[in-house]
């Protein structure tokens, strides 16, 4: 707006970007070409707001060191983030994967789940996915994770409800893929992707896991003990991959007593976790069954002592080195 003197008193502005996704056989095109998805598990908690951002600059940084250790984007794990970090994350050319706080529910009745799934779920979703559809940083929904579905027992109002928010987002947007659900009981056949999580630590058992992909026979989560408890629609030949790993446990200066955790045993020297790293990510990104993988996690989270930075966001290792790791061509690149 333009006063009469010639002064501007108010001005908005806005931006646009363009982008395809598609998928062709078993990988995912951006822009008619693969692309590994280098993606960070990133839960959005601040150690002063929670689930709130101190600032914007807050925002700006959490992508920027992702960026830093090598990471290409993210699964926003089980929480609506804010809408300016999609708008930071669409200038910095950061990939995400849009999800929806399900907050535990999985499936197994009253006495395991933090809450039921209901029709709310759905109406819920499609809010999400219209408030944030127009921002190209997007590239993949995920509406739910880790849910269980149970043999022997009547399936219920999960199943309905995961089958109800896959199909609310094809119908609302048809330009991206969509996964059922992260890991464990995939319910739903026609599903865009398929995916597991494997904390598996040792390299070479997690290698032998996974290499069936390359034949399309992805890992399940067939590690689980009582099959009763865990099944999935078979694959389809889907484009797949591992939406969770790693998640070592390294928290030096923790202090005797202290509650903290990780997954597997702690390395007892910084080589042994870039060791670990390294076989890690060698394995998937080595493999050509493998369109992406998800490492756990960005930051450490109150006792969760997994992150490549600390709660407040010191750096934990040489990102350097986590960079040039992650960085070289993957198989499905080259």
């Amino acid at each position: 707006m333009i006063a009469p003197d010639g002064t501007v008193v108010d001005r908005v502005s806005s931006y646009a970007g363009l982008r395809s996704v598609m998928i062709e056989g078993r990988y995912v095109q951006i822009n008619s070409k693969v692309v590994f998805q280098r993606l960070v598990l990133d839960q959005g908690f601040y150690p002063d707001g929670i689930y709130t951002a101190p600032s914007d600059e807050a925002l700006i940084e959490d992508i920027e060191l992702s960026l830093a250790a090598g990471f290409n984007g993210a699964r926003l794990h089980q929480k609506v983030f804010e809408e300016r970090f999609l708008y930071h994350a669409d200038r910095l050319g950061y990939l995400l994967w849009g999800e929806f706080p399900d907050w535990g529910c999985g499936g197994l009745g009253p006495a395991h789940n933090h809450q039921q799934p209901t029709a709310s779920y759905i109406t819920q979703w499609l809010e999400e996915i219209q408030r944030d559809y127009s921002h190209p940083s997007i590239i993949g929904w995920c509406p739910l994770n880790e849910t269980w579905q149970v043999l022997t027992d009547h399936i219920g109002a999960l199943d309905d409800v995961t089958r109800g928010m896959f199909l609310a987002a094809k119908a609302l947007d048809t330009t991206r893929p969509v996964l059922d659900t992260s890991g464990y009981s995939h319910r739903v056949l026609e599903a865009d992707i398929y995916d597991s999580h494997d904390y598996e630590q040792d390299p070479v058992k997690f290698k032998a896991t996974h290499d069936g992909a390359a034949e399309g026979k992805p890992f399940a989560n067939r590690h689980w003990p009582d099959q009763k408890l865990l099944f999935s629609v078979p694959y389809g030949g889907q484009p797949y991959f591992v939406s969770e790993f790693g998640g070592i446990w390294w928290n030096p200066n923790a202090k005797p007593g202290e509650d903290s955790w990780g997954y597997g045993n702690r390395p007892q020297s910084l080589e042994e976790f870039y060791a670990r790293f390294e076989g890690l990510c060698n394995a998937l990104l080595d493999n050509p069954g493998m369109f992406a993988y998800c490492y756990t996690q960005l930051t450490d989270v109150y006792q969760e002592q997994n992150g490549i930075y600390t709660f407040t966001r010191q750096a934990k290792f040489d990102l350097e080195k986590l960079k040039k790791i992650q960085s070289r061509l993957a198989v499905c690149e080259k």
